[in-house]
């Protein structure tokens, strides 16, 4: 999929994104992401407040926001091929943004299917485990093409 000319995407101020800065600032949004969504669990099992647990959730929020953000300026800047990045690159940052975009569509699955809970009866309950189960097997593959990509591009982290 070697396009002979390369159509870079350009971001909110009209200025162009090259593969590999999409491609890093879609795993920094990713590992953001993770992080808050994790946190969330945390402090659910610690019993934290209403009011600590409604700000952190949306924190949460805001952080898929920025991955579902990422993912769609990766997809455009991918839209005009590898160009001379190697295979290996290629793919790692492709699977990257598949896992992504799966995470961001379990974790929107998973808020719909809560947010219809309403009565717990037995049948949303079980709906609602599944989109959980869902979730996390999403966000497991995340992280492992997050490791994955990591391994390629080892000074991506800022942090």
């Amino acid at each position: 999929m070697t396009s002979g000319k390369t159509v870079s995407a350009r971001d909110s101020t009209g200025m162009p994104v090259p593969l590999e800065a999409a491609a890093d600032a879609l795993y920094r949004a990713a590992c953001e992401a993770a992080r808050q969504h994790e946190r969330v669990g945390r402090l659910s099992k610690a019993g934290a407040h209403h009011s600590e647990m409604q700000e952190a959730a949306e924190l949460r929020d805001v952080t898929h926001r920025h991955l579902k953000e990422r993912a769609a300026l990766y997809e455009a800047s991918a839209a005009g091929g590898r160009g001379d990045r190697d295979e290996a690159y290629w793919h790692a940052a492709n699977a990257l943004w598949h896992a992504a975009r799966d995470y961001g569509r379990r974790h929107a699955g998973y808020d719909a299917a809560a947010a219809k809970l309403g009565k717990h009866d037995t049948e949303r309950l079980s709906a609602l485990a599944l989109e959980y189960e869902l979730e996390a097997s999403a966000l497991l593959a995340m992280r492992n093409a997050m490791a994955t990509y990591k391994k390629l591009r080892p000074d991506v982290a800022l942090s």
